[in-house]
């Protein structure tokens, strides 16, 4: 669109650029202006001047005829003689068809073609007649470009690559070569990258094709999405025609790092080592070594784009102090790309010991019947104070009836049998710990027999192929196995059977019923024959025996467990079904089907009589079912009920025992508590008798007897009464010079203490010592605050300790329901009224 664009605005402004070579000389057919060299595009459109501008002013053109190359026929003609050139008529020859348009609004005026062909490309002249002037020419040379095709990327093998190409590898080399086709002029081949040239040297080859190889030797990480792009361009007027490709490469690992610290390992101890490889793409594959043993204890920890991190389990052992453990990092797509990271194993250990077969012997040459020994070599320090030998892990010991003889560091087996194939080791111990040598395995050749746990019995029906499966147990396992049926009918050797070394499987078709009976297998190798055959029974398949022996070994309020003894399996494959029904309602509640006859049935309701059946299946049909009765267990029941409908209640004998001791606690404690109680209020009615002084005692009311106090405890615990209270409160003060005498200051008009309203009354002592308490030392002054009411307070209750100076001020105060006393003692308790005291225990 960009080319379109240019060559279009080329061709609007080409005219007037044209116009000043125009007017520099008169032209004419004998001696023709020289020729003004124009170029186009195929396909696109070109604007040829001709300058029709007359002479004079008077004059005009009358007369414009177009001409190509020597043609004598014009091939566009405006005839403007009969009359205005503006409106004159126009016409095209057959080779122009409708491409030409004469534009005489421009000046200078120009025939458009448009779209360009190829043919049009020759020399132009324009002749101009006019009325009065003479004729003029303009001579215009037209050349036409034609844009090559779209390049063509091919690789070495002549295979067409475009987008996304390879992956290569990286340091390969890249060899593509780019070829542009057709194009007038032939055009220029070029490589870019990006915006960077990278080849410009082209080639012209036969047929119109113009190429360009590109060869890079060696590819690098940077190379990695590199776009290669091949530009053909014979102009500057369109956009050159390209072809790019994408190049995609597999990125060889930058380094492998082991990140766990090189600490001094434990032998036995299990360790996690990390290994993490950088920069490979695609992602590289790890591979743990311990000098050339491939480490196999690997998990890949996390999978980038191009890192990975791969966590080796590594348990060393005492062989591997001094190895080599490295971490190496390899792409698998490019050969060397291998990185690693290692270090010396540094392994701390027990006794370091090593065992070996006899030095005359070869692992690959022992056989049913030859004396082997062993040697076991010890490095220790301190030195083993126990050498033990072990065979599968089982420990040996001398027994010469059976061949094993262990003298000090040596383990003679004399004639020795298959039954020692297996793992041999031996063990030193010393004060530092055990040490336990390498395992050798003892390869003892023997000639074929049958492996045990094979099936034996096949049913089939008549007609019916039958597999039948021999694997025998040989060292070595290149054995030739033969195959035989035999019956007290028939015996026949052509069995038809394939064979993959140790394992053997035979087709067998029974024809009719001499076609049961047994079918033998046996090999043979380099030790010797197979002493006896294996015996497959081949019988008539059937329905499976029913099962026997069930017991029911576990039940609980929801489940049951029966296992059962399974019988004959009729030849083929069985299978186990159990089946639970309700007694009470007939119902299914368990279907169970199980590979082996032990069955598990949950989920069912408490309480319930069941009915268990069970029978066996196989293709050919079931057994006869057994049928057993069960239940499942009923729930605890409660020990109350709530009517006929309502649950039972349950007391267990624990919860039981548990109720009984809290109520037992709970009645000693109310007994202390009451006779607590009782001895306390005798105890203060006591000292309530002791704090009366005998004067007061005889101006107290006089009551019936003691127990006559009750009735002022009845009116409320809080209540002063008020009968027969008519002394001075201030009685006990025997002398008015005595300094310790109560003063009375303050008193409030001529109200006294039988005042008709209620008062407070501020009673304020102080005394050094109080005799006749438990209480001592009271050094700050006591406030006795109480809201009195005329006659109720008895004074008994206000009373003192002796020898203490009293000041009372009485202050009128709201009127208020209950007298309160505070007697405060500093520190200790407050002193407490006689009728207080009777008042609180009332209240207790």
């Amino acid at each position: 669109m960009l080319a379109f664009t240019y060559f279009c605005l080329l061709g609007m402004i080409g005219p007037f650029l044209a116009d000043s070579w125009l007017k520099q000389r008169p032209a004419s057919k004998e001696k023709p202006f020289a020729s003004i060299l124009y170029t186009a595009v195929l396909d696109g459109k070109v604007a040829l001047p001709c300058d029709v501008s007359s002479p004079s002013p008077d004059d005009s053109a009358a007369l414009i005829l177009w001409y190509k190359d020597d043609s004598a026929q014009p091939i566009y003609t405006l005839d403007a003689r009969r009359g205005n050139v503006d409106h004159a008529h126009q016409s095209s020859s057959p080779e122009l068809e409708s491409r030409a348009y004469f534009n005489m609004i421009n000046r200078p005026a120009f025939l458009q073609l448009d779209p360009v062909k190829e043919d049009d490309a020759g020399e132009y002249r324009c002749r101009v007649d006019f009325h009065k002037a003479r004729t003029v020419n303009t001579v215009i040379t037209l050349k036409i470009i034609v844009p090559p095709g779209e390049p063509v990327i091919l690789d070495e093998q002549g295979q067409s690559l475009k987008g996304l190409v390879g992956p290569y590898n990286e340091g390969d080399s890249l060899t593509v070569m780019c070829q542009a086709k057709g194009g007038k002029p032939r055009p220029t081949v070029t490589w870019w990258r990006d915006y960077s040239l990278l080849d410009g040297n082209y080639t012209f080859e036969l047929g119109d094709i113009v190429q360009n190889q590109l060869k890079l030797d060696r590819l690098h990480r940077q190379d990695l999405l590199a776009v290669l792009t091949c530009q053909a361009s014979n102009n500057n007027i369109t956009v050159p025609a390209s072809n790019a490709i994408t190049i995609d490469l597999n990125l060889k690992p930058e380094k492998a790092v082991i990140t766990t610290s090189q600490k001094p390992l434990v032998a036995d101890k299990e360790i996690e080592l990390t290994c993490t490889a950088k920069g490979s793409r695609p992602a590289s594959k790890i591979s743990w070594w311990k000098g050339n043993q491939q480490m196999q204890n690997t998990r890949e920890s996390a999978l980038h784009s191009s890192d990975t991190t791969t966590i080796l389990t590594f348990t060393p052992s005492i062989d591997d102090n001094g190895n080599f453990l490295s971490c190496r990092a390899e792409n698998p797509l490019i050969v060397g790309s291998a990185v690693e990271d290692g270090w010396r194993l540094d392994v701390q250990y027990p006794p370091q010991v090593s065992l070996q077969l006899g030095t005359n012997l070869k692992v690959s040459n022992i056989q049913e019947g030859n004396d082997v020994y062993f040697e076991c070599n010890v490095r220790a320090n301190p030195w083993i104070h126990e050498l033990s030998w072990q065979f599968e892990g089982q420990d040996l010991t001398t027994n010469t009836s059976a061949g094993i003889i262990i003298s000090n560091q040596s383990l003679v087996l004399q004639k020795v049998q298959r039954s020692f194939r297996g793992r041999f080791t031996c063990s030193g111990t010393n004060s530092q710990g055990l040490g336990i040598s390498n395992e050798i395995f003892l390869k003892v050749k023997y000639a074929p027999f049958c492996k045990p746990g094979q099936k034996t019995t096949y049913g089939v029906a008549k007609h019916e192929p039958l597999d039948v499966s021999c694997e025998l147990d040989s060292d070595p396992d290149d054995v030739k196995v033969h195959w035989r049926f035999n019956s007290s009918y028939k015996r026949s050797d052509k069995i038809i059977f394939s064979a993959d070394r140790a394992h053997s499987i035979a087709t067998y078709t029974p024809e009719s019923d001499e076609d049961y009976g047994k079918l033998l297998c046996w090999g043979t190798n380099d030790i010797g024959i197979q002493s006896e055959p294996c015996v497959f029974t081949i019988v008539p398949a059937g329905p499976p025996d029913p099962l026997h022996n069930c017991s029911l070994v576990n039940q609980t309020e929801d489940l049951i467990s029966i296992h059962c003894l399974e019988g004959y399996d009729g030849g083929m494959p069985q299978r186990f079904i159990l089946e639970v029904y309700s007694i009470n309602s007939n119902t299914l509640q368990a279907n169970i089907t199980s590979p082996a006859p032990v069955f598990l049935a949950d989920e069912l309701p408490s309480g319930t009589p069941l009915r268990i059946v069970m029978y066996a299946a196989n293709p050919k049909g079931r057994s006869s079912s057994v049928v057993m009765p069960a239940s499942t267990l009923r729930p605890a029941e409660k020990l109350t009920r709530r009517g006929d409908g309502e649950g039972i209640f349950i007391i267990r004998p624990f919860l039981a025992i548990l109720i009984a001791i809290v109520a037992v606690l709970v009645i000693i404690a109310l007994v202390l508590a009451i006779f607590i109680r009782s001895k306390w209020k005798r105890r203060m009615k006591g000292q309530l008798r002791r704090n009366i002084p005998e004067s007061e005692k005889s101006e107290m009311p006089l009551k019936k007897d003691v127990e006559d106090l009750g009735e002022i405890e009845n009116t409320g615990p809080d209540i002063i009464p008020d009968k027969g209270i008519t002394r001075s409160p201030f009685a006990d003060c025997m002398d008015e010079k005595d300094q310790r005498c109560l003063q009375l200051s303050n008193t409030v008009e001529d109200h006294s203490i039988h005042s008709p309203k209620r008062d407070h009354v501020e009673v304020v002592y102080s005394s050094p010592v109080y005799t006749k308490s438990r209480l001592a030392d009271i050094n700050s002054p006591k406030i006795i605050s109480a809201t009195t009411q005329p006659e109720d307070i008895p004074y008994v209750d206000l009373s003192f300790p002796t020898g203490q100076c009293l000041t009372a001020v009485m202050r009128r105060q709201p009127l208020t329901e209950y007298a309160k006393i505070d007697l405060t003692r500093g520190k200790e308790e407050a002193y407490e009224s006689s009728l207080m005291k009777n008042s609180r225990e009332s209240a207790v």
